[in-house]
Formats: C-alpha cells, structure tokens, sequence
C-alpha cells in the first residue's frame, strides 16, 4: 500500500491525468456519529444518488473503507432526484448527483434543514456515449455555415432577439440541462415563446438532423450523423474552443457540467475526510481509471473544492 501511495502520483502526472495535484493523504482515524439516519440496520453507511456513479463511488467507497476498518457503505443508487429530499432527511450521509438541486428541491431542503447543502464537484462529464451525463453542447444541421458562437450570441438565439431565424430547441425548460444551460449562459432569463422543448437530447439532436434551420442545445455524447457542435467563445473572449476532452480537462469550454457530491453542513468529519480523498490523487486517479470516461479535475478545480472542505493544499 506504501508504494503505491508513492507511485501514484507520478503515474498520474505520466499518464497526463492531472498537474500539481493534491498528494495522497495520509488517512486518518474517523468515527461514524452513533444513531445517524443514514446508517442501516447492520451498521453500513446508506448512501442514495445517481445512478451513472455506481462504479465510481463503488471503487472511492471501497478503497475508502479498506484505509478505515470499521466503514462499509451501502449505496442505493437510482437517479439524481433520488438525493436531495435523502439528504433532507438525513437517509443519505452524501447524495452524489449528475446536476445540482432544482430551485424547488432546493427550497424544500432549506425548510427541512434550515441550510443549504454544501456541493462539491467530483468529475468532469463524460464524452463517452455510454455515459448518462455529458457537457452541453450547441447542434446544427450538417449544412450551416455557422462554425462558432459568443456567449451573447447563444443568448440571443435562444431569447428570440437573434435576426437569423434559426429554430431554437432544446430540453424542457424545467429540466436540469435548461436550468443548466440559463445559468452558464449570461443573459438568458428565458427561452423565446417559439423555443421547442424534448424531454430527451436524443430528440433534440434528431430534431436538429431533420431541420436545417434549427439549432438545439443537448448533451454533447447524443451527436448523430447530420449535425455537428459548434465551438464557443468564453464569456470574456477570446478564440472559440471546441468542445473535446483536452478543452473540458483545461476548463476552457464554456458549457462544461459536472458530476457533484452534496453533503450536508457542517459537515461530520467522516465525511470531511472522505471528500478530501476523492479530491486526492488517488481519488481522482480512481476516477480517470472508469468505464465511462468521466474525467478528473484539473488542479485549479481541485483547490477550489478543497477549499470548500477547508483542507490544505
């Protein structure tokens, strides 16, 4: 165990996976609150969420209970929406997720708690087909010129304040992409009254496919033949970036989301020191090393979140 704690980390900067990450931290002995909601009858830490991070959060809670005897989780994860009203009532000791809380789910944990959930980013999404959450990415038909968007202009299109009569679709404006894609997107408060909603963005991709004047948001893996992404300038200018791992990795594509981890606060120090090693390197390696092609953090993302955790870099 000693030498791979060593090693890791060199094979992580080989490998490209991450620059100036943070060590592998040593663990630390942590014990579990007695009679918390969130244990089971045989004493397993319960944990309810997303159900496309069953393999990752398999792996970090296994390597996680093998440096800390005593722990063993028993994860229940079925879907994003299955967190927050856990999380509330303490059935969860963290809820990881594939988008943040809705306004509403976020209101009615603030009735059950009196606070908000502290939220952590965990993961890049994927690009992987295979994968149930990926960044969003802007589709037209094959056929149009238009090669890359401002911001500014994503906005008008999608408010109707754009000349070019393009068609805007996208997924329903309740669901997590368009709340997404409203709060990446400066200036866009709400979709124009011709704007076509899909529950899927299968559909919107398809629908863009069959429509040369149409232009859709959805997630980026949902490509098909027939349309193709166009590349977006940041918010404070700049070249286009093109959406592709080494942009997402970088930071630099403006529509990127993540996978996230909500814990409640204050946070117990169990859970503290479990954050802390999933934004370590062995962690993060953990995560790089999975079948769906969620990608780490890059180190900036990772100080910012272990800054959360008020750990040192």
């Amino acid at each position: 165990m000693q030498v791979l704690r060593f090693f890791l980390p060199v094979l992580l900067l080989i490998l490209g996976l991450q620059a100036a990450i943070p060590p592998v931290p040593a663990p630390r002995p942590v014990e579990l609150p007695r009679g918390a909601r969130y244990l089971t009858a045989d004493g397993a830490i319960g944990v309810v969420g997303y159900n496309d991070m069953q393999e990752m959060m398999q792996a970090l809670t296994d390597r996680f209970a093998a440096d800390h005897p005593g722990f063993k989780f028993a994860l229940t994860l079925k879907g994003t929406r299955t967190g927050p009203p856990a999380l509330a009532q303490g059935t969860t000791a963290f809820a990881p997720a594939g988008a943040e809380f809705s306004p509403q789910e976020l209101t009615d944990y603030r009735a059950a708690t009196g606070t908000d959930p502290l939220v952590v980013r965990v993961a890049h999404c994927s690009l992987d087909p295979k994968a149930l959450s990926g960044p969003l990415a802007l589709f037209v038909h094959e056929s149009n010129p238009l090669a890359a968007l401002t911001l500014a202009e994503v906005a008008d299109i999608f408010a109707g304040r754009d000349p070019r009569g393009l068609q805007p679709c996208g997924l329903e404006a309740q669901l997590a992409l368009a709340l997404c894609l409203r709060d990446l997107v400066p200036g866009l408060p709400a979709f124009a009254a011709d704007f076509k909603g899909f529950r899927q963005s299968a559909d919107v991709v398809r629908f863009v496919a069959d429509h040369p004047k149409a232009i859709g948001f959805a997630a980026a893996m949902r490509t098909v033949p027939g349309v193709k992404i166009l590349a977006l300038v940041p918010a404070g200018g700049g070249e286009p970036v093109a959406l592709n791992e080494a942009s997402l990795r970088a930071g630099r594509y403006p529509l990127d989301r993540f996978l996230l981890i909500h814990a409640r606060q204050p946070l117990e120090p169990w859970i503290r020191e479990f954050l802390g090693f999933v934004l370590s390197a062995e962690g993060q390696g953990i995560i790089a090393g999975g079948t769906l092609g969620y990608l780490p953090l890059n180190a900036a993302e990772l100080a910012a979140e272990r800054t959360k955790l008020w750990l040192p870099e």
